[in-house]
């Protein structure tokens, strides 16, 4: 079974959906279900059905957000 196939049977297993910003690598956007910049995946998770959401961002994401956050 390869890493994809592996992939889609978790997000089956989990209930989940993967939601990918554009910056990252071309492997991990080629499984996500969405792709798109952080306005427009953060719309497609407020309304999804799944019970998991897998967002997958960049590292200053997450430094933007903690500034945020502090801020």
């Amino acid at each position: 079974m390869t890493v994809a196939e592996e992939i889609q049977k978790l997000k089956k297993e989990k209930d989940a959906i993967i939601l990918a910003h554009y910056y990252v690598r071309p492997e991990v956007q080629d499984v996500a279900d969405y792709i798109g910049d952080s306005f427009y995946l953060s719309k497609i998770a407020a309304s999804a059905k799944e019970k998991t959401i897998v967002f997958c961002g960049v590292g200053f994401m997450g430094e933007k957000r903690e500034d945020i956050k502090s801020g």
